[in-house]
């Protein structure tokens, strides 16, 4: 039996999630401009995505379930949401002219993934405080875009403008949200690095 050390891959994949999520969100909040996207999309792309899919594979090849399933479906959103702006450039997607429209078809997507979130956060009661935390805002994060775009599009029948306002809630929340994701990661790093808990994460004692 081998006595050599393994490194946890939640470390980096949750900084680069934490860091794509901060940026996603401050898009939402409207203090990122739409010709900020480009660098949004690119973050998305690699920290968002093959950053956590790669601590997902980590994890599933160290028997660590609830990790895998945390990075391998959290980075699949990142991707599948790259592609929802990108298949229609492609040609591969019908365009959505109206932005309000365009929110509307996003709603049971978010939805959906405020389920998986708040399901993460009851199954993350046994590790660590950071943890609940980060889980519990990002599914209020997703429940708050979603009802978001639903608002945006139903404003948008009623007075023929869009009205973000629950976005921008949500995307000052998940800023929040962002910041605890990238503190879990750096807290991981630190921690090992030094030997002892310098960024404490509230963990829950083993019963």
């Amino acid at each position: 039996m081998s006595d050599e050390k393994v490194a946890n891959p939640a470390a980096f994949g949750a900084i680069g999630f934490g860091i794509a999520f901060i940026l996603l969100s401050l898009y939402f909040a409207e203090i990122l401009s739409a010709d900020g996207l480009g660098v949004i999309y690119a973050t998305a792309l690699f920290a968002g995505g093959f950053a956590p899919l790669f601590a997902g594979i980590w994890s599933l090849k160290n028997g660590n379930t609830f990790g895998a399933t945390t990075f391998i479906l959290g980075s699949t959103f990142w991707f599948s949401f790259v592609f929802i702006y990108f298949l229609p450039i492609l040609g591969l997607a019908p365009v959505i002219a109206e932005p309000a429209i365009a929110m509307l078809v996003q709603v049971p997507y978010f939805f959906l993934w405020g389920f998986f979130s708040f399901w993460l956060f009851l199954s993350s009661m046994k590790t660590n405080r950071v943890m609940q935390i980060f889980f519990f805002l990002l599914a209020i994060f997703f429940w708050l875009i979603a009802f978001g775009h639903w608002h945006a599009w139903s404003t948008w029948n009623d007075l023929g403008t869009a009205d973000t306002l629950l976005n921008v809630i949500a995307g000052l929340e998940g800023v929040a949200c962002g910041f605890i994701g990238l503190y879990y990661g750096c807290a991981l790093v630190i921690n090992d690095a030094f030997k002892r808990e310098l960024m404490p994460l509230g963990v829950i004692p083993k019963t």
